[in-house]
C-alpha cells in the first residue's frame, strides 16, 4: 500500500531536487515572495515560538519529579 498518491510523490521528488540548485530561491525567500517580508516573518515567529512551551507541557511544565518517604 502507498500512503502517498505517485503523482504527488514525483512533484515532492522534483521539488526537492529544484531545492538543491544554488540559484534557486530558499524557503525564507519563497515564503517573503509569497506574504510579504512582514506576515512571513510573523509567520515563522508563531510557529517556532511554541517549542518551548510545547516541551514544558510534556515534561510537567518543566516541574522535576519529588519523591517523599
Amino acid at each position: 500500500m502507498n500512503a502517498v498518491p505517485h503523482e504527488r510523490g514525483l512533484a515532492l521528488l522534483v521539488a526537492h531536487c529544484a531545492s538543491l540548485d544554488p540559484d534557486s530561491p530558499n524557503a525564507s525567500e519563497r515564503l517573503d515572495e509569497a506574504l510579504g517580508p512582514d506576515l512571513a516573518r510573523k509567520l515563522v515567529f508563531a510557529l517556532s515560538s511554541g517549542t518551548q512551551s510545547r516541551e514544558r507541557s510534556r515534561s510537567g511544565l518543566g516541574a522535576h519529579a519529588v519523591f517523599a518517604a
